[in-house]
């Protein structure tokens, strides 16, 4: 994947995972969730992986 492709995943991984946590109060609560599990795991996965390439 090219650099600004990498870095347009991880901002809209970013995005969904705030989007979600700003309506989610299990989320907000740190409990577990099974619609924001996923997003905030790919937000993790995408901020790895822009982090591993800088």
């Amino acid at each position: 994947m090219e650099r600004d492709e990498q870095f347009i995943a991880y901002m809209k991984a970013f995005e969904a995972s705030t989007k979600h946590l700003d309506g989610c109060t299990a989320c907000q609560a740190d409990e577990p969730c099974k619609t924001g599990d996923p997003v905030h795991a790919d937000f993790i996965t995408q901020q790895n992986a822009w982090n591993a390439r800088t």
